[in-house]
């Protein structure tokens, strides 16, 4: 009988941490019992029909007063406590992703079940609320995976086994990938970003840098219903040169036009820790523009893949797109080195980074007396796993 695995994720839509998580439940599915608790206020995210994957609906509601987002957070983890409190099992591991689920650490310590954190963020505010969410992982984390190194670094997690690992991509995105490697340099010199509807995202310094540069392409694809689209045209002056899309199902098209890809996160507002449309831009081919802060530096090597640039700088992202938009040799050698570099991630590293997280004690001692047998001198290394 295959044992249970309740995952619990908040807001299920098109941003980075479910696609994280559909990743690792595609692993999990195939020798566990997979129950996810999230909730999908728009009807559409990445956590949307995973095959074997049973759906539990999860409460939660997004509210423009901040105040009431939180009492719905706080209202949505009272009720998935007691929910899960009273279906538990034992046997059962509670993998929780993000911070924000605390409600199912604790119905898991409650339970005396495995917990399994899978810390992505960093950029948590209120100060108190992380400090809280914090404190709750470290006393309740059995095992806490971390998307990087610069992630690991911010937190002292005293009691749980620590883990790094890297974020790789669906076999299908990165098939269809293989098919665009090849820039077309007769296009109108494209620059496109895939982010949240947020500040601290850089959607404003993107639509400024578009309006200094007038001969170039600019495509902003927001992770936001064609509703928020439109008020978000009403109230900002876009320029004629930039496109501004909704969030997208298939966002392969939107790569294959661009030239280069920008994430353009504020560092006093967002740290970036990882950077998944970045690395869906190195499997395309594309060179980046990224922050000069956080887990990003661990995939883009600046002036090799791309440039990390501190968004506030438009004058020197100008100055590298104008480089890049006229250099073609630069141009044709970046873009190789970003499609070389995106193939470090691999999904099998992945997967054995997230299997070995789940391993029971058994299995764990089934496995090191195995390595044991043929590394006996290897015996008291740590299975800590790094990319």
């Amino acid at each position: 009988m295959k044992k249970r695995i309740i995952a619990v994720h908040l807001l299920n839509d098109r941003s980075g941490s479910p696609l994280i998580l559909r990743q690792a439940l595609d692993v999990l599915q195939r020798h566990h019992e997979v129950i996810l608790y999230t909730a999908t206020p728009s009807g559409d995210g990445f956590l949307n029909d995973i095959p074997f994957v049973q759906q539990r609906k999860l409460f939660y509601r997004h509210n423009n007063n901040k105040y009431a987002t939180l009492f719905y957070y706080l209202l949505s983890q009272f009720l998935l406590f007691w929910r899960l409190v009273f279906t538990l099992r034992s046997s059962d591991t509670v993998y929780v992703n993000t911070l924000l689920p605390f409600g199912a650490a604790l119905a898991g310590f409650v339970r005396r079940t495995k917990i399994v954190y899978h810390v992505q963020e960093v950029s948590l505010k209120p100060v108190a609320l992380k400090s809280f969410l914090s404190a709750i992982a470290d006393r309740t984390a059995h095992t806490v995976l971390f998307v990087s190194h610069y992630v690991a670094g911010h937190y002292d997690f005293c009691r749980a086994e620590k883990k790094v690992v890297y974020n790789c991509l669906p076999d299908s995105f990165i098939r269809r990938a293989q098919y665009v490697r090849r820039v077309n340099l007769n296009l109108p010199f494209t620059v496109t970003m895939l982010c949240s509807l947020k500040a601290y995202k850089g959607v404003y310094h993107f639509i400024n840098i578009a309006r200094r540069l007038k001969s170039l392409r600019f495509v902003l694809v927001l992770n936001a219903s064609q509703k928020d689209v439109d008020h978000f045209k009403r109230f900002v002056d876009v320029p004629d040169n930039c496109v501004v899309h909704p969030a997208q199902k298939n966002t392969v098209p939107f790569y294959e036009e661009a030239h280069v890809v920008c994430n353009l996160s504020k560092p006093d507002g967002w740290v970036e820790t990882f950077g998944m449309t970045l690395l869906e831009a190195m499997h395309c081919g594309r060179p980046v523009i990224c922050p000069n802060v956080g887990g990003v530096l661990e995939v883009v090597q600046s002036g090799v893949e791309g440039y990390a640039i501190n968004s506030s700088d438009e004058s020197r992202i100008v100055s590298v797109l104008r480089e890049l938009s006229t250099d073609i040799t630069r141009y044709v050698t970046m873009s190789q080195a970003a499609a070389d570099r995106a193939d470090a991630f691999s999904r099998q590293q992945f997967e054995k980074g997230i299997e070995d997280a789940f391993m029971n004690e058994s299995q764990k001692m089934q496995k090191m007396n195995t390595w044991n047998r043929f590394f006996p001198e290897s015996g008291n290394r740590s299975s800590c796993v790094s990319a």
